[in-house]
This record gives structure tokens, sequence and C-alpha cells, in this order.
């Protein structure tokens, strides 16, 4: 079995001042400079500074319409052995010789898979467990 850990950056989200955001917004507007270059160099995101530039022209922060919560189907094979409730989730998993993957998502919980699930399913399963 494989573990795998996912670990955020943990660090607090910087503030920039106004005049370092027009500093850094004034560089990457001279002739022949590129923005990805420019933010790289000041260790900030491309994107923040495209938002920067947005705010700095009276122009709103565009927001991606709400979108409503998308489920995935779970199909469970009990094999045919029902003995009321379920597996409690700190259970081993059954048919150990198979390879697994166990994801720790960010609120705790234990996401176990089959090494050749879908990377896309698996995606989707996390985002679900995680909200």
């Amino acid at each position: 079995m494989t573990r795998v850990e996912i670990v955020t950056r943990g660090q607090a989200r910087r503030e920039y001042t106004p005049d370092e955001r027009a500093r850094v917004l004034t560089e990457a507007a001279m002739p022949g400079a590129r923005v990805l270059l420019v933010a790289q160099r000041y260790g900030i995101s491309p994107s923040l500074m495209y938002r920067w530039r947005r705010e700095a022209a009276g122009r709103a922060a565009r927001q991606a319409p709400p979108r409503a919560p998308r489920f995935v189907p779970l199909l469970v094979d009990d094999g045919g052995t029902r003995q009321g409730g379920g597996v409690p989730p700190s259970a081993p998993m059954q048919d150990a010789g198979t390879d697994r993957v166990e994801v720790v998502l960010r609120n705790g919980r234990l996401l176990r898979v089959g090494a050749g699930m879908d990377a896309t399913v698996v995606a989707r399963l996390a985002a679900a467990l995680e909200a």
C-alpha cells in the first residue's frame, strides 16, 4: 500500500501596499517587459498582477458564477453479505494484496482508492469529501 500525503504551503498571505503594487505594475508596463518574468522576480503570481491591472483601470475583478455542487455516483459492492451497519472508517481494506492509494485530505479524512483509479474521479471524490 502506498501512502500519499498532501501538504499545503501554510504561509500567511502577504499584503502589498499601493506603492509596491504601482512599482510592480510600472515595471511590467515597460516596453519589452513580460508579466511572467516580473512576477517571478517579485515572487508573486502573474494572475495577481493581472487582477491589480484590472483594479487600477477601475474594472471589477472577474467573478466566476456560483456553481451548484456536483455529485459523483458511488456504487458499493458488499459482496452479497449484509450484516447490518457499514464498514467503520478505520477498518482495514479487504483484499490487501492489491495496490491501494491513501490520500489524507485537508479536513483529516482518509480517502482510499485502487492504484489504477482514474485521477479525475479521485479528484472529484476528494473535492466532495473536503466540502
